[in-house]
């Protein structure tokens, strides 16, 4: 013991004197922890906002929103040393920005957010020009580019004020144009295209699920976007309501929506710790988590589409009119669960979870004999998951992976809340844990890599994707994790041939300590 805080004790001292900063628990180590050797952080710099970004490779410049009225513009000529060039004001807050060519574009709250938004489209000479301000549709969230850039698709996702007083159609927007030339964006074809029309009753039933206190086409919130490499079909969020929709970009026409259902907790391989005890438990339990992507990622292999889901969960709980919220003891006190089941120490465990009041158990196929509940519905994974696009069927999820990866690599910062950038370890286990929160992929050397952001936890995964289109599982290659850098939100892949210095670049925008970091990647 005397030893170990000697060594301890030199260590955090070495660190001070560097200028090192530290999580606030003293008894912590500071890192940075490392699973392999995907990653190299070679840079992490303060900003005003850190959370999406976009990457113009013909200037070498790093366009930064997060939420406030400003562009942030970082010259990443060096991308060791990335310096801040900019700061431009906005007639909004930025919630998402794009680039394709010369072209910037950001999707713009209103105030209150629950009005419509807009889209600036601009120009990147010496400077950056507008090219056009367009009104588009009800609480634009991300925004993209097609690779061909010939449409700015947006998430519009509509959703309600804090009394569902105002809940307005979500959607996803169309600007569309037909020149090439960049004047073409001060009057593009606007379109929003709505969910009237859906067969209702028959993606419900199917488990898409409805929420809030108005209809079924308003409860449906657009939230992230992905696009296949030839610009034809697009994959969209649907996060409260567990979807993914699948999107016919040349038509404007949703082709499908696909329910992502749920992951067994019951089973192995699909565990968690849902007890806040500072203890590393993860165990089954009679939970079946619902997937709630927010970021999403579309890649072709093969001739197959596939869509990865970083299944965050989303709980609809800030809202004072209504809430899909309860817990186990609620449950059981309304008679809905199987006491055989759900014991009085299953429930003690379980106390704290909260879980969903809208899925139903005690009806065919799933009942029992005594018309009891053998489990409840979770919100989030704690995984992310692979799906077919043509189809919307499960090919892969990775289960506990990230639990387990984070108690090997960084035990006291397991399921820690980052947001609040003092170190308790196990305080985030009994709500969505880890939270993966976004996930893009790349192409480095001959081998195909997700790479995946947790939220709560902080740090990059890193999974290789190789051979997936024949059945090949990923591979977890890579977790690292500085505790200076919390709440990865957006994540960029740079590949080598776009690269400033010719190698494959990894930019994460880390929304809680402000910071955005670059990473080689190996």
């Amino acid at each position: 013991m005397g030893v170990e805080m000697k060594r301890t004790a030199f260590v955090m001292s070495l660190l001070i004197c560097s200028g090192f900063a530290f999580a606030k628990n003293p008894d912590a180590p500071v890192g940075p922890f490392q699973l392999g050797a995907s990653l190299k952080q070679i840079a992490s710099v303060p900003m005003t906002t850190a959370e999406i970004s976009a990457f113009m490779p013909e200037k070498k410049l790093l366009f930064v929103v997060g939420g406030e009225n400003v562009l942030e513009v970082v010259d990443m000529a060096d991308p060791a040393k990335p310096q801040k060039v900019n700061e431009l004001k906005l007639p909004g807050g930025a919630s998402s920005v794009t680039v394709h060519g010369d072209l910037v574009a950001v999707s713009l709250l209103n105030n209150p957010e629950w009005k419509k938004g807009h889209v600036q489209v601009m120009r990147y000479g010496k400077k950056l020009e507008v090219l056009g301000l367009h009104e588009l549709c009800y609480m634009p969230d991300m925004i993209t580019f097609t690779p061909n850039g010939k449409n700015l698709l947006v998430a519009c996702e509509g959703s309600p004020d804090e009394t569902f007083t105002e809940d307005p159609e979500g959607g996803i927007g169309v600007l569309s144009v037909n020149s090439k030339a960049a004047k073409a964006w001060a009057k593009p074809q606007k379109t929003v295209v709505g969910f009237k029309g859906l067969d209702t009753l028959a993606l419900m039933a199917a488990g898409v699920r409805k929420t809030g206190i108005k209809s079924f086409v308003q409860s449906l919130e657009p939230e992230y976007i992905t696009v296949s490499e030839d610009s034809k079909t697009a994959w969209v969020s649907l996060q409260e309501n567990n979807a993914l929709v699948k999107f016919d970009v040349a038509k404007k026409k949703i082709l499908n929506v696909f329910p992502l259902g749920y992951v067994d907790h019951s089973k192995p391989g699909f565990g968690l710790d849902i007890k806040k005890n500072k203890q590393i438990e993860i165990r089954n339990y009679p939970l079946r988590g619902l997937r709630q992507p927010d970021g999403i990622s579309a890649f072709s292999v093969g001739g197959k589409s596939f869509v990865l889901t970083a299944n965050e969960g989303a709980p609809v709980n800030d809202y004072k009119a209504w809430t899909d919220v309860t817990t186990a003891m609620a449950l059981m006190q309304q008679g809905v669960l199987d006491a055989d089941e759900f014991t009085t120490g299953m429930l003690n465990d379980l106390k704290s979870l909260s879980v969903s009041n809208l899925e139903h158990c005690d009806v065919a196929p799933d009942k029992m004999d005594n018309g009891k509940c053998p489990y409840m519905y979770s919100f989030g994974t704690r995984s992310i998951s692979i799906f077919e696009g043509e189809t919307g069927n499960l090919v892969w999820d990775s289960g506990d992976l990230f639990e387990r990866t984070v108690a090997k690599v960084a035990p006291e910062y397991f399921n820690w809340n980052s947001k609040k950038d003092n170190v308790k370890m196990d305080a985030r286990s009994d709500d969505k844990g880890c939270e993966p929160e976004n996930v893009t992929t790349g192409i480095v050397g001959d081998k195909r890599y997700a790479f995946v952001g947790l939220e709560r936890t902080s740090g990059v995964a890193v999974f290789d994707l190789t051979d997936v289109e024949n059945g090949k599982a990923p591979k977890i290659v890579d977790y690292y994790l500085d505790p200076k850098d919390r709440g990865p939100e957006g994540i960029l892949f740079i590949p080598a041939a776009k690269s400033p210095n010719g190698e494959p670049l990894l930019v994460v925008g880390y929304e809680y300590s402000k910071t955005l970091a670059v990473y080689a990647v190996k």
